[in-house]
């Protein structure tokens, strides 16, 4: 009889680990799922600036008129506001 029980308790410590495994790698997935999203959103706001400064580098040499760097700047601006909104889920909620 003590080898059913003996089994017993083994199948369950299987179990446990198993379990404990599988939520340590649901951890580490959501912790790299949001790393990844941070990342994304910062290439984006990099992104954002990089064109800013371009197109405020066009305007000040003259290369495009003072109406249509205006222009450019709201539509850039409206794209960086449409994409914080899609990057949050929650939108409730800013930050984490």
């Amino acid at each position: 009889m003590w080898s059913g029980q003996h089994d017993d308790y083994l199948e369950q410590t299987a179990r446990m680990i198993a379990e404990q495994l599988q939520r340590d790698r649901s951890r580490r997935r959501a912790k790299s799922v949001e790393y990844s999203r941070e990342q994304m959103a910062e290439s984006r706001k990099i992104a954002h600036d990089v064109q800013a400064v371009e197109l405020e580098r066009l305007a000040t040499t003259g290369r495009i008129p003072q109406a249509e760097y205006k222009a450019r700047m709201a539509a850039l601006e409206e794209d960086a506001e449409e994409r914080a909104r899609d990057d949050n889920p929650n939108p409730g909620c800013v930050g984490h």
